[in-house]
């Protein structure tokens, strides 16, 4: 088996293990402008620095552009930090086209796993104005070579105002207020102008138009009792109506249910009309 084998077996591991980590979308690396943002006056000199945050990544090597506003600021400086403390391939400052450019990588094995400054840029601010500072063209490499891939990026704004001119508050004096005393003494007296405080002025009243009428109450005087009649007045009894109960007539069936059809009572009529002829014929003879 040769070398090459060899070394791409090792590197895969580590080829995958970063695909794995930017498919799950977890955190990477971050570089940044800090402070990220600063109020300057004109003439004044600040620093920036550029921090690096591994994020659990290995970082052997480093570079960046920063770009800012020329007209507003110039840079004097650009100096390494002790984030990997190896060697410096670039440190350039181009204010003609307002930008710096810094380029490092570590010597020996094993990259920086703890948060650090890679470097630190110092400007001078010339005049009023908002300057942005935005990180471009950044590569973080891992010990194999390899450049890291989701690098965040953290811009800084530098805001240069007017210095402000110190105003002078005027301080209210005291007027002196003198006392009554003796009429031939030297001391101007402070003659008090009365202020004539204006008289109040009633209103008018309202006065209602009619006065209500008081009004009267009559009391009911009680009719005067009749005198007792020397006969009493008879009572008149009324009697309520009797209920009206029929009573059943001899031979009457309560139940007229049970009442003779109307063909038994011709039948009956016929017996004693035949009765009654027999009767008769009898009697002829």
């Amino acid at each position: 088996m040769n070398k090459a084998m060899v070394a791409a077996i090792a590197i895969a591991p580590l080829f995958v293990s970063s695909l794995i980590q930017t498919s799950l979308g977890m955190p990477g690396p971050k570089i940044s402008v800090e402070p990220p943002y600063l109020q300057v006056s004109p003439g004044e000199k600040f620093t920036v620095n550029i921090t690096i945050y591994p994020e659990g990544e290995e970082i052997f090597g480093a570079q960046y552009t920063l770009f800012f506003d020329n007209s507003l600021l110039q840079a004097l400086s650009q100096n390494q930090g002790p984030f990997l403390g190896g060697n410096v391939m670039v440190n350039e400052i181009d204010n003609s086209n307002g930008k710096v450019n810094f380029s490092e990588y570590r010597i020996g094995s094993g990259g920086v796993t703890n948060p650090g400054v890679l470097a630190t840029i110092t400007f001078n601010a010339t005049k009023p104005g908002t300057s942005s500072l935005n990180l471009s063209e950044v590569i973080l490499s891992d010990p194999y070579g390899f450049e890291i891939a989701g690098v965040l990026i953290g811009d800084g704004t530098c805001n240069i105002g007017t210095t402000p001119t110190p105003t002078h508050t005027p301080t209210s004096t005291p007027t002196p207020t003198s006392e009554s005393g003796d009429s031939n003494s030297g001391d101007a007296s402070v003659t008090s102008t009365p202020t004539s405080t204006p008289a109040s002025i009633s209103s008018p009243t309202e006065t209602p138009d009619s006065t209500p009428m008081q009004t009267s109450t009559i009391n009911s005087v009680p009719s005067p009792s009749p005198y007792p009649s020397p006969y009493p007045t008879p009572t008149i009894a009324t009697s309520s109506p009797a209920s009206i109960v029929s009573l059943p007539m001899s031979g009457e069936k309560e139940n007229k249910g049970q009442e003779i059809p109307g063909f038994e009572a011709v039948f009956v009529t016929a017996g004693l009309f035949v009765i009654a002829s027999y009767l008769i014929f009898k009697k002829e003879k």
